[in-house]
């Protein structure tokens, strides 16, 4: 065996070098093979001649040599790591590092943030590390739907080398989390990596700096950006390694995934073959499990996706069959921030501001790292008349989480808070930046329709009214009949007349009295 692990040490014999985590730890050619044929032997007292004869082989030198031989490893290793024997020799008493039980994976997406290494050689930021690792930890934690692991069981692996794939064994976790900072007296950087430690890929990097005026507030601020960041990037991790697997081997928590994989691929697209899809697998994981809240959520955001692109024959009844699943989740998992989420969405639907808005907060404070909450709450604040609150915090969810894969989302919320605040270029900006991050969805061609007739330019709206109604009619059709997101008269009357103007159903110059 090359590497020999033990305490906090990992013996190479390869490279001949003895390490402490990722450091060397200085040692002599004649101190590293004394170590080598003592824990060779470890199962016995090894005599000074024998010692002497592997040590210093034909070489004639007196036991002083030994003692300081012995003393050196004693400071590194600590004064009861060789044990003296009278009359009989030299034990090594450190015992060798093993792993522990193998964990099976749990039915969730799994997480371990290990220590992340200071560079810089300043042990005054030492500290500065392992407090990223605990604010990372905390806030991946408020994701329910991560199994993160402890930092207390995180930080045992501070000082020896890492063997991913046995970490994570160890652990029970798929995905790993590696970093460092550097860091000055004014500045600092942090560099996070998220590696699924199955095949040993690395899913994203990112690099984040900041000042250093205030340590604590830039640990939280910088903690909480590198875990908004996470967060998706595993949940697009475990669509991936969902979509390949066959039904017959999912769990009921791994249909229900799986259908909210399907969701986030599609959430902004108007496709109803994926809306049935993801039907179809949360029932059959209702039927495994008639507890998987995740499969309630989604059954939620099905009858969302009917009332919102109007495929329903009866908006109250879907808007009440959505209600009561999102409701089934939350009694199930009170934890669930995205299916109050969607309880909210509907509520809105129906009309309920007095339910939806606080149930939306409750939301994203049950989790402020929800970028794609954080972009909503904005939209709803600003189409209910708030629009001075709104557009900020739809701003600060894209900040959160700039390469989100739910991005043309929560571009889109951000076009309607700006359309809400009359701010007609800034909606035709997101308009057309959601677009391009989802080609085929019909959500920012109603927006930029709409954004358009506010900035004057009838032509281009008509032009992309066509192409949402060839891409989405019925939900054309619902919004033509005055079904829209908010029962604010201002935004509700400009939406419906623009969108009235672009159709052809309205004169242009009715928009003009109430841009």
């Amino acid at each position: 065996m090359d590497q020999i692990r033990f305490a906090d040490f990992v013996l190479d014999r390869r490279r001949r070098v003895l390490l402490r985590g990722r450091d060397i730890v200085p040692l002599g050619a004649r101190a590293f093979d004394l170590l080598e044929v003592l824990h060779t032997h470890r199962d016995r007292v090894v005599s000074r001649d024998e010692i002497m004869q592997a040590v210093w082989p034909d070489t004639i030198v007196g036991d002083n040599n030994l003692n300081v031989q012995v003393g050196n490893l004693r400071r590194l290793l600590g004064a009861d790591a060789i044990v003296t024997v009278p009359g009989r020799g030299l034990h090594f008493a450190l015992e060798d590092w093993q792993p522990g039980p193998e964990l099976a994976l749990p039915d969730r997406p799994s997480v371990v943030v290990l220590p992340f290494e200071a560079l810089g050689g300043d042990p005054d930021f030492d500290w500065l590390a392992d407090g990223f690792v605990e604010d990372i930890t905390t806030e991946l934690s408020r994701f329910r739907d991560l199994f993160v692991v402890a930092r207390n069981s995180a930080f045992t692996y501070r000082q020896m080398p890492r063997d991913l794939r046995a970490v994570t064994r160890e652990l029970g976790v798929r995905y790993v989390v590696e970093g460092s900072v550097r860091a000055r007296a004014d500045r600092v950087r942090v560099a996070a990596q998220l590696i699924d430690a199955a095949n040993g890929g690395q899913v994203w990097a990112e690099n984040f700096d900041s000042d250093m005026s205030d340590h604590f507030e830039t640990q939280a601020r910088v903690a909480r950006a590198i875990a908004t960041c996470l967060s998706p990037q595993i949940d697009r991790a475990e669509a991936d390694r969902i979509r390949v697997l066959a039904p017959e081997d999912l769990t009921a928590h791994g249909l229900a995934q799986r259908a909210w994989a399907v969701i986030s691929s599609g959430e902004m697209a108007y496709d109803p073959g994926l809306r049935d899809r993801a039907e179809d697998l949360a029932r059959q994981a209702l039927a495994l499990d008639a507890n998987s809240a995740l499969a309630w959520r989604v059954r939620a955001w099905v009858a969302w996706w009917h009332v919102y692109h109007g495929t329903t024959e009866s908006v109250p009844g879907t808007l009440a069959a959505g209600i009561e699943a999102a409701t089934r989740a939350i009694a199930i998992d009170k934890t669930d921030h995205q299916a109050r989420r969607l309880r909210a969405q509907l509520h809105f639907m129906k009309q309920d501001v007095a339910s939806a808005l606080p149930e939306l907060r409750q939301a994203h404070n049950m989790n402020p790292n929800c970028a794609i909450t954080l972009c909503w709450l904005g939209f709803y604040e600003a189409v209910n008349g708030r629009a001075d609150i709104g557009v900020p915090l739809a701003e600060a969810g894209l900040r959160r989480s700039p390469r989100d894969p739910a991005r043309g989302s929560m571009l889109s919320a951000l076009g309607f808070a700006q359309f809400a605040a009359r701010n007609y270029d800034a909606t035709a900006e997101a308009a057309e930046a959601a677009l391009a991050e989802s080609a085929q969805s019909a959500t920012p061609l109603i927006l930029g329709t709409i954004a358009y007739v506010g900035q004057g330019r009838v032509e281009k709206a008509t032009e992309t009214f066509r192409k949402v109604r060839s891409v989405a009619p019925k939900l054309v059709e619902a919004r033509l009949s005055g079904r829209w997101l908010s029962a604010n008269p201002d935004y509700l009357a400009r939406a419906d007349t623009f969108f009235r103007v672009a159709a052809g159903l309205a004169p242009s110059e009715v928009a003009t009295t109430l841009r």
